[in-house]
């Protein structure tokens, strides 16, 4: 499989990022040039331009320009789908071209310098005119011939700057399997980067461009080998694959890891497969070959015949994004052409944007139904035609979480396959060009909503990944979400793993997707859901770092599958972590050679919360029953209310020592700051007090003020989860603190936070980045064993408050026992005095005075 450089992605992304830049302008001024945007058209237009201005105002009021009362129509969304349309016509050209698979009318392929030679001849404007002709008559269904977009021409320099950029791109960056991926990434890239930056929550309109991931090829191949692979190789035992299967795991018999995939059936003829988030089509792409090759196998087929059942019956599409599902079926037509070695006409491909809301009137739409013989069929048909207008107002935020089954066809209303022939009949004779425009939308939602209405086989995916604190509070998809997936609700791709399960029968569910539920509490109950009515095939950790262009701990993503088939007492599934390798490419080959672990799947519910973990979790009593926890305070104005404690020359005066998070292990540490607290009636009061009026959580700012003035230990909640003796005073919210319900247990609890098997277990739990606290009481204390732990390291008690560190609050102020004599001896010259050593309400200065005299 030929895939992109490092530098030819880089390269193929800065040229797309300037190609957007170039074709949105150059959109823009094509049709302000034909007046699309004014009120009247200009008096030196003729008939056909006028007309052709009429159409382009139409198709914009369709796309959701708004028509103000002076007539002045916007043309934001007309702009884009003109620059998209026209930079993507060229590309897919240059596709087709580099691939030997640029087809001229005639039948014949021809390259870049045959197009130069007939544009003259063919009446087109150069080469790539003639090239993006030829390329929509091979796509009728991506280009439509008939659009009015298609009629608008760009000015020369805007054109050749468009040109320029596609000819200095390598033809290499064409061939490659990965491109077509990248190329809508890109082109969404710079406003995605921009609506994160801006901290606004996520709306329909903004939702594909912040949840578009490309799913890397290691991913894809992973999960395809272990669900469509491992079936047909428990189907077929003994016989050789047609297809390399280079991803998938085997048991020691010789037999797939994920098992036999019960309830799918023999004969591949017969499975079907669903990508309900394609995204660019890539799964939809990889699973065409595999379809073919296995169909060639078991029927004899042809290239050219298995091509055509395997887009027919078994591969199936929809994507929020219409954008998006234009580039899927190139991708999948390129795929097929290519895999047959030649150019040939596809038959109609299962795939369907989700996303589109019809707009205008309800009763414009129902004229798309015309003259029917039957007063009741005409009647149904137009019932038919409102729901599916109501229906899927909601599209554009909800896609593929649309449910039609909801909506139940009877003698009065229409079904979405109704629907279907009789759009067909109305574009086909409809001469109104803004009705036509029509006409195609509602043929696509109609299309979506049959497929949104299948039961299928396996469904496979990267979900989008968006967390329910950026979604739009009380809008369409947080309100969605809130009344139909109440389990799952807390990440819009558990949502999307929830919708899959309902919408298979007897099938599978697989997926790219966060890890986070696999052990916050948040979904205790969708992972009782998961864990009591699905049958897991296998989880595979992948980590940080897995995708290319996500770099640090943004997103740890695993790959998971599902059987929707209740599971026994000895379901097992097979796991394996990969999550340690920090670059994809160890990623990649650790995936197909590690040992995997064989996990039953009934004892993960006896697990704290029902978190699903990797090898055995430690029989006992529960942390919880030995300890309190609680998190720390927050001012949400840091730099106003917390200093070095070395800013100050006393502690006094309302500030109070504040103990923060250890770097690594050590027993007195984390003492650098102070917080101006002013006995909690001060400014961090008043502070605080208008951020709870603006809605922040109450109570934030004295968090953890419970246990000020116990004894306990205080983590890190990252990373490794280094730890500390926690002495009583403010902590703040990076800290979680153990305060252990007997004092006499203090040194027992901290020999266990000292363990391996402490930071093991509690990271066994929840592999999330920051750890929430609450997940440090659910690990297993075996106290008598950590009791005798703690009589043999501290037979006289763990250690009095010391440090020599002059960089914390708590050290003793003399230069003798330092790390820095000289610094300290300068700084008690220039008559400085530490806190431990100046605040005799400390409590620390008496004990370190003890402790240095001793």
């Amino acid at each position: 499989m030929a895939v992109l450089t490092p530098q030819q992605r880089n390269t193929l992304e800065a040229a797309v990022k300037q190609a957007r830049k170039v074709a949105e302008q150059g959109a823009f001024n094509a049709l302000h040039g034909m007046a699309v945007d004014h009120p009247e058209p200009f008096a030196h237009m003729t008939p056909e331009q006028r007309s052709l201005r009429n159409s382009l105002r139409g198709k914009a009021r369709l796309l959701g320009d708004a028509l103000p009362a002076n007539g002045a129509q916007k043309i934001d969304h007309l702009s884009y789908e003109l620059a998209y349309e026209t930079w993507h016509k060229m590309l897919f050209a240059k596709f087709l071209e580099a691939n030997n698979l640029l087809m001229h009318t005639d039948g014949v392929a021809v390259t870049m310098e045959d197009c130069e030679e007939l544009a003259q001849d063919e009446g087109y404007v150069d080469k790539w005119d003639a090239a993006a002709n030829y390329a929509s008559k091979m796509l009728p269904a991506i280009f439509r011939t008939d659009d009015p977009l298609m009629q608008v021409a760009y000015a020369t320099d805007e054109r050749i700057r468009l040109e320029t950029i596609i000819d200095a791109l390598e033809n290499q960056i064409f061939i490659a399997d990965d491109s077509l991926g990248w190329v809508y990434q890109f082109w969404q890239s710079e406003a995605k980067a921009a609506i994160n930056a801006s901290g606004e929550k996520i709306n329909g309109e903004k939702l594909p461009a912040v949840t578009q991931l490309f799913t890397e090829p290691y991913m894809v191949h992973f999960l395809i080998d272990n669900t469509l692979g491992a079936w047909w190789l428990s189907r077929n035992p003994g016989v050789k694959p047609p297809e390399k299967f280079e991803y998938l795991r085997l048991l020691e018999d010789g037999t797939p890891a994920a098992g036999k995939f019960e309830g799918w059936p023999d004969k591949t003829s017969e499975v079907t497969s669903l990508d309900p988030c394609m995204g660019s089509g890539h799964f939809v792409a990889s699973l065409f070959s595999v379809f073919a090759a296995l169909r060639m196998h078991e029927e004899g087929l042809t290239k050219e015949q298995a091509t055509d059942k395997v887009i027919a019956e078994n591969l199936h599409g929809l994507e929020l994004d219409a954008r998006c599902t234009q580039i899927a079926a190139f991708n999948l037509a390129l795929t097929a052409w290519k895999f047959c070695g030649h150019y040939k006409e596809l038959p109609e491909m299962n795939l369907a944007c989700s996303g589109i809301a019809p707009k205008g009137k309800v009763e414009d739409w129902v004229k798309l139904v015309g003259k029917v013989e039957r007063a009741d069929d005409k009647l149904r048909l137009e019932n038919g035609m409102k729901i599916l207008y109501e229906h899927f107002q909601l599209a554009p935020e909800l896609g593929s979480l649309l449910d039609p089954t909801t909506i139940k066809a009877d003698a009065f209303t229409a079904s979405f396959e109704d629907l279907q022939p009789v759009l067909k009949r109305a574009l086909e004779n409809e001469a109104d060009t803004e009705q036509l425009e029509r006409g195609v939308m509602a043929a696509g939602i109609a299309k979506a909503g049959q497929l949104l209405g299948k039961k299928y086989t396996l469904q496979i995916t990267n979900v989008p990944y968006l967390g329910r604190g950026r979604q739009e509070e009380n809008g369409v998809l947080f309100d969605y979400c809130e009344k139909y997936y109440k389990a799952s609700k807390g990440e819009l791709a558990t949502v999307f793993i929830d919708r899959m399960i309902k919408s298979t029968m007897k099938g599978t569910v697989c997926s790219v997707m966060p890890q986070n539920w696999l052990f916050l509490s948040s979904y205790k109950k969708f992972r009782d859901n998961i864990l009591k009515s699905t049958s897991v095939n296998f989880i595979s950790r992948l980590g940080s770092g897995a995708f290319s262009q996500i770099s640090g701990e943004v997103v740890k993503a695993i790959l998971v599958s599902l059987n929707v088939k209740k599971p026994s007492e000895k379901t097992d599934f097979f796991g394996i972590d990969v999550s340690q390798f920090k670059v994809i490419e160890d990623k990649d080959r650790h995936l197909k050679v590690d040992d995997i672990g064989i996990i039953n799947q009934i004892q993960q519910l006896s697990n704290p919360d029902s978190r699903i973990v990797f090898g055995e979790i430690t029989e006992g009593r529960l942390l919880t029953e030995y300890a309190f926890t609680g998190t720390g305070l927050q001012t949400f104005d840091r730099p106003r209310f917390i200093f070095s404690f070395s800013e100050l020359e006393q502690v006094s005066n309302g500030w109070l020592p504040l103990q923060s998070t250890p770097e690594e292990n050590k027993i007195f540490s984390g003492m650098y700051e102070v917080i101006k607290w002013q006995e909690g009636n001060g400014e961090l009061y008043e502070y605080m007090m208008q951020k709870e009026k603006e809605g922040y959580k109450s109570g934030i700012w004295r968090a953890g003020s419970q246990f000020w003035k116990q004894k306990g230990i205080l983590h890190s909640v990252v990373g490794s989860l280094p730890h500390t003796l926690y002495l009583g005073y403010p902590y703040d919210t990076n800290a979680a603190v153990l305060i252990p319900k007997a004092p006499e247990n203090l040194s027992a609890l901290y020999c266990f936070s000292e363990s391996k098997e402490f930071t093991r277990t509690v990271r066994q739990l929840d592999q999330k980045l920051m750890v929430t606290n609450a997940t440090f009481l659910k690990v297993t204390f075996d106290e008598e064993n950590w009791q005798k732990a703690a009589i043999e390291e501290y037979p006289n008690g763990l250690p009095k408050p010391y440090t020599d560190e002059p960089n914390q609050w708590l050290f003793h102020g003399h230069p003798i026992k330092t790390e820095s004599p000289l610094q300290v001896a300068l700084a008690r010259v220039l008559g400085y005095r530490w806190p431990a050593e100046s605040d005799v309400e400390m409590e620390l200065a008496e004990e370190a005075r003890e402790l240095i005299e001793a």
